[in-house]
């Protein structure tokens, strides 16, 4: 009878840890999506969406510029999407 209650117990134990390692390995981005969608901070954009990127130049500090890029997604050669650049500006503040 303890035989029975700690198979019990070991597997009730055991169908957490289970699920939980299925849970993690399981992705949130479904196959093939790389083929359908352009990726940037979490988002999925469908192909020709354009997004502006911004950022400040630091490379020196005497000079202060703000960059912005735009990027539009398109496929490639091999089907996949991916940004591709359609301009760059510098904007000195």
């Amino acid at each position: 009878m303890k035989k029975l209650w700690f198979g019990l117990a070991l597997s009730a134990l055991a169908s957490p840890v289970l699920a939980q390692q299925t849970l993690s390995t399981a992705s949130p981005i479904p196959d093939g999506a790389e083929t359908r969608f352009c990726y940037y901070e979490g988002m999925a954009y469908s192909l020709d969406s354009f997004i502006l990127v911004t950022g400040d130049n630091t490379v020196t500090s005497t000079i202060t510029t703000r960059e912005e890029r735009l990027l539009r997604c398109v496929r490639g050669d091999d089907g996949g999407m991916h940004w591709k650049p359609q301009s760059t500006f510098q904007v000195s503040k």
